[in-house]
């Protein structure tokens, strides 16, 4: 299930579905695993930190936003790795 980031702003989301959202994004942005698990009570824990949902939704937006801009970035480099290998097959 692919999940956007206003469906993560829905109240009555259960804490899965954040956890994973999370997962997805830093997993996409960083090329890791994050470590991250509901406390309880809006609270998660996030790579050694204690942090509330509502700073956890904020980031898993600026990692979508992240990735979104990268991804022009990674498709440029394929370009101009393709045009490297074509000159050095001449």
């Amino acid at each position: 299930m692919t999940m956007t980031l206003t469906a993560v702003h829905d109240p009555t989301l259960p804490p899965r579905y954040i956890v994973e959202s999370y997962q997805r994004a830093f997993r996409s942005a960083h090329g890791r695993e994050p470590q991250v698990r509901y406390m309880g009570n809006h609270w998660y824990h996030v790579n050694g930190e204690t942090v509330h949902r509502l700073t956890l939704i904020e980031e898993i937006g600026r990692l979508e936003q992240m990735e979104r801009v990268s991804q022009p970035q990674r498709m440029d480099k394929s370009i101009i790795q393709r045009l490297i290998s074509r000159i050095r097959s001449l």
